[in-house]
């Protein structure tokens, strides 16, 4: 199997044989003689605002940059380094699959296209992300919305069954219910409750600040996993600082997120006509709250999380059939429905796992320390065996043990 690249700024996702081996978010920290990028920059990018950049795969294209940062010419130079930074991050150099967001336009594909087969990449094909995402997990329904997270918008991608094949219909871009978007709104919530506790500011320091948004991921899971309130410690070089967030008040200052998201999906369901089922993508699903906010539309009874090895697996079989000889690489934006057949294996319809695997050795799901007890429904229901799950700093392989009689 060719490797696979999830293309989001949120982070460049890439996988081998099924497995993610490299992850890394978009952002390039030009401080120094030598740019960095990814994690190193992003942990480090409120530390150096002026110099720090997200918005290269948001904005990719040949134009020139406003100021001379470094050697970079134009926002297709950091997007190139990016690459090269992930082959070596990941150890790859070869063929690889490309899933492509549906809010990147003509001259970006093209521009991805020139710099990947420039990369240590050698890429096979484009194809949709979405149009990965319904052949991932089939419905009947005539269409499908696909929800995903960047770093800078949401997209709600419609897609539809024509003809015999998926096709993508239209594709919205939600400015308000941004993955940065979030993370500003929950480090806010933090700091008003730190200057209301303490009288403190953490936002009068960049240091201070980049650690709370440095938290934003740990956050994420206690939210989502019903820890009803969160503390956070700041050691300054006078005090120890710390405040007690409930975490029912993040969930609140993301409502607006969360309904500017569900009022596009109502008026793209009100275009349509019918109902529309909503697959979301594995970021979109950390958005606290989401879900209960398409609950109370009406979409949630539909509603399936995609996993990231779900769409690796479907975008290779996607692009097993695409045109070779071509100087551009080929872009696939429909599939055949023999291609979501709801016999394969990797639709959401799957045996539930009973276990997870780390150091191969094999925990119960229900005797291990990694997961919470309130976590684990909602993972068997939405992960396949083979997920592999990020906990402390562990990766964790859902798997199925199957005890015979």
């Amino acid at each position: 199997m060719s490797a696979i690249l999830e293309l989001n700024d949120q982070a460049l996702n890439l996988y081998r044989d099924g497995k993610l081996v490299a992850s890394s978010p978009g952002y390039a920290l030009v401080h120094g003689k030598v740019p960095v990028f990814g994690d190193e920059a992003a942990a480090k990018s409120r530390l150096h605002p002026v110099n720090s950049y997200n918005e290269f795969w948001h904005r990719l294209g040949m134009d020139p940059l406003p100021r001379q940062v470094a050697n970079f010419r134009h926002h297709a130079d950091m997007a190139y380094a990016h690459l090269m930074h992930l082959s070596e991050l990941s150890g790859y150099q070869g063929e690889l699959v490309i899933a492509v967001p549906g809010s990147f336009s003509r001259e970006q594909l093209a521009v991805l296209s020139g710099i990947a087969q420039q990369s240590p990449f050698v890429p096979q094909a484009m194809v949709d992300t979405a149009i990965v995402a319904a052949t991932a997990a089939p419905t009947d329904s005539e269409q499908v919305a696909f929800i995903d997270l960047q770093l800078h918008q949401a997209t709600i991608t419609v897609i539809r069954r024509a003809n015999g094949r998926l096709q993508r219909d239209e594709v919205l871009r939600v400015q308000g219910g941004s993955w940065h978007g979030m993370a500003n709104s929950l480090v806010q919530t933090v700091n008003d409750a730190f200057i209301e506790q303490c009288r403190f500011n953490p936002q009068h320091s960049a240091q201070w600040e980049q650690q709370l948004y440095n938290e934003v991921p740990d956050w994420l899971r206690a939210i989502n996993s019903a820890t009803p309130e969160i503390s956070i410690e700041i050691e300054t070089d006078q005090a120890r600082h710390k405040a007690t967030v409930q975490t029912a008040d993040m969930l609140r200052d993301l409502f607006l997120m969360q309904s500017r998201i569900e009022q596009q999906l109502a008026g793209l369901a009100s275009r349509v006509g019918g109902s529309l089922p909503v697959l979301l993508s594995s970021r979109a699903a950390l958005m606290p709250g989401l879900k209960s906010t398409l609950q109370a539309g009406g979409y949630l009874g539909a509603t399936a999380v995609v996993s990231g090895e779900q769409l690796a697996d479907a975008a290779w079989r996607l692009a097993a059939n695409a045109p070779g000889g071509q100087s551009a690489v080929p872009y696939i934006q429909a599939a055949r429905l023999q291609q979501a057949a709801s016999e394969n294996t990797s639709t959401i319809r799957h045996e539930p796992a009973t276990h997870v695997l780390l150091d191969g050795l094999a925990w119960p799901l229900s005797h291990q320390t990694w997961i919470t007890a309130a976590e684990v429904p909602a993972i068997v229901a939405e992960y396949p065996p083979g997920t592999v799950l990020e906990r402390a700093g562990k990766r964790l392989q859902l798997i199925r043990v199957q005890h015979g009689g």
